[in-house]
């Protein structure tokens, strides 16, 4: 989780160097849109997003991919240059590939928080039935009200759960396809100690203090003590006592019947038995196991581009 803090953390960095560059040097083209990785629906450059929203949208985005070929594609990041809304997420979209090639059914949530906009694209073949005016209607009522409370993760779930089922209702699909796929995450609630722990707690005190006790428990005459005793003292006299104990050679036990001397020496151990260490156990840690391991890829199933591609158009936040 840390190494991927600190990659969010570098790109973010040197997405602000780019930009601060060119404006310095007075470039006039537009700011091309960074690397992005195409094989997760959300590309969290400017790391404003947690991990369960992350996961959310994942989830929606796959169940969509798997039954219509729609995808719902979110990037962040900190600035865009000198670059439009619209052409930034044009470039991101087309890069992405989002939707699938033969329907162009892709959408794209851009959040550029340190411009303080964000912007939604569509692909070609959602022109006609996920209209402007539709998204923008989503955007002021799911994205607005959070955005302006900085609160990005509860505006981009709500935003994406209203994108998504607006696909749902064009391709026919049951919003228990949504429901199965993925939860909305709630923030956590500050609870107090449940009874199981307090018992556990309990316990564990309960057996520190009765193995204190047993431990400083008087065990014979002992020699006398100073008045700075305590359960040092005591530890340290019983430790003591311990080591200055004579200890005895223990007899060894008598040997089992049929491997004592008699005639023909000591028996039992002189030949080789049948199947013991020396012999290998088929289908054991040496060998192979048969089937696959965890070497092997995962069969299907994963957010992966489907091609799709967007001819512009798409509407941002209303100032």
């Amino acid at each position: 989780m840390m190494k991927q803090e600190m990659k969010k953390l570098l790109r973010r960095t040197l997405a602000a160097a780019a930009a601060l560059c060119l404006l310095t040097a007075g470039a006039t083209t537009a700011l091309a849109a960074p690397e992005l990785n195409p094989y997760t629906a959300v590309n969290d450059y400017a790391n404003i997003l947690s991990s369960p929203t992350e996961n959310y949208v994942e989830d929606i985005s796959e169940a969509l991919q798997d039954t219509c070929g729609a995808q719902i594609g979110v990037y962040t990041t900190e600035y865009i240059g000198n670059s439009t809304m619209e052409g930034y997420a044009y470039d991101v979209l087309n890069t992405w590939g989002l939707g699938s090639a033969d329907k162009d059914n892709g959408v794209l949530l851009l959040l550029v928080p340190g411009e303080d906009n964000y912007y939604v694209i569509r692909g070609a073949g959602l022109e006609a039935q996920l209209t402007i005016r539709r998204l923008g209607t989503i955007l002021d009522e799911d994205m607005e009200p959070s955005w302006v409370e900085q609160d990005y993760n509860t505006g981009t779930q709500k935003t994406v759960r209203a994108i998504a089922e607006e696909l749902c209702s064009i391709y026919g699909i049951p919003l228990s396809t949504l429901d199965n796929a993925a939860q909305m995450p709630s923030p956590p609630e500050n609870q107090g100690m449940s009874p199981v722990t307090v018992v556990l707690i309990l316990f564990a005190v309960f057996l520190v203090i009765a193995l204190l006790v047993s431990v400083t428990r008087p065990r014979g005459p002992r020699p006398p003590r100073g008045g700075g005793g305590g359960f040092g003292s005591g530890l340290f006299w019983y430790s003591l006592g311990q080591a200055s104990r004579p200890r005895y050679p223990r007899r060894p036990p008598p040997p089992p019947p049929g491997f004592g001397p008699g005639p023909g020496g000591y028996g039992g151990y002189g030949g080789p038995r049948p199947g013991g260490v020396g012999r290998s156990r088929p289908g054991g840690f040496g060998g192979p196991r048969p089937g696959g391991g965890f070497g092997g890829a995962r069969p299907g199933g994963g957010f992966r581009p489907g091609g799709g591609s967007s001819r512009g158009g798409g509407v941002g936040r209303r100032h």
